[in-house]
């Protein structure tokens, strides 16, 4: 194993069924009748953890805590951060101001009760919150929340946040309050960015290209965060008729997750994400004018 660096193991605790931006996706009003599968894949991530002695924050769906609560207290039991990933995995701009804090508001509730623990962490689905989307930084100060994960430091198809950042960083909100960022981060390789640590693009990569990517991060003495599903450790998941390009991103290379899974636990250091801001060194803050 490797010491050099320690990187973060997140896992977005969803379901099958909780894609995002597609029309034919079951509505919230009809998750509670479709196949629940979550718990398949959150108990063998939670069994690869153990293993591999590796703690791990998991971002959960208020949802996923409404209707399987006693799931949600076994992550915490078997001592892992719990952070909240949204109540209706909605994307931030579809929402707005009002609208994301009714739905933070609710998963937090649920969280809260699910596991008896105050809930401090935060990830927006898709990591939605982009330029556009700082306002709601200040909400979730206001709410409790002093570390989040939604800034995915390159574009993506849900938006992204192009930002000169290798490491976690403070966010300075109005009246010099602060929030602590841990976000994902690309591999620069010359002038191009490379996305490697989690969803289709750990799916997509070969374990020998996977591992060499994490290897290049440790030389730049940088942490990479790892993001994961449990979808992802269920390849007998149902396959929604999704469009082509839509249907690869979604399910390619989901028969190699296990064995990259391990691979990653053996060869190197995982903590959670508070754990991890707090052994490396802070990059340069983002200052929000007008934040309030």
């Amino acid at each position: 194993m490797s010491n050099a660096v320690t990187h973060g193991w997140s896992i977005d605790v969803e379901d099958w069924f909780h894609i995002l931006e597609y029309d034919r996706a079951p509505d919230p009003t009809a998750w509670r009748r479709q196949e629940r599968r979550v718990h398949i894949g959150t108990e063998r991530m939670l069994d690869a953890l153990d293993r591999g002695g590796v703690k791990a924050t998991f971002f959960v769906l208020g949802w996923v805590a409404e209707v399987a609560p006693d799931l949600v207290a076994e992550i915490a039991r078997r001592g892992h951060d719990v952070g909240s990933h949204g109540h209706l995995h909605q994307l931030l701009p579809y929402l707005g101001p009002d609208d994301f804090a009714r739905d933070l508001d609710r998963s937090l509730q649920a969280l809260t009760q699910a596991t008896r623990r105050e809930v401090t962490s935060f990830r927006a689905p898709g990591f939605s919150l982009g330029p556009n989307e700082t306002w709601a930084l200040p909400i979730l100060a206001s709410r409790g929340i002093t570390l989040d994960s939604s800034l995915f430091l390159t574009s993506r198809a849900h938006g992204g946040f192009p930002l000169d950042r290798t490491r976690p960083f403070d966010v300075v909100l109005g009246n010099g309050r602060t929030i602590l960022e841990v976000p994902v981060t690309p591999l620069r390789v010359g002038n191009r960015e490379f996305a490697f640590s989690g969803g289709g693009y750990l799916r997509l990569l070969p374990k020998p290209l996977l591992q060499a990517a994490f290897q290049a991060t440790e030389l730049r003495q940088t942490p990479a965060i790892l993001y994961l599903h449990p979808r992802e450790l269920d390849p007998d998941q149902p396959r929604m008729r999704l469009p082509l390009t839509r249907r690869f991103k979604y399910y390619v290379g989901l028969d190699g997750v296990a064995d990259k899974v391990a691979m990653l636990l053996d060869r190197f250091h995982f903590a959670p994400l508070a754990q991890v801001a707090a052994q490396t060194p802070r990059d340069l803050p983002l200052v929000l004018d007008g934040a309030a």
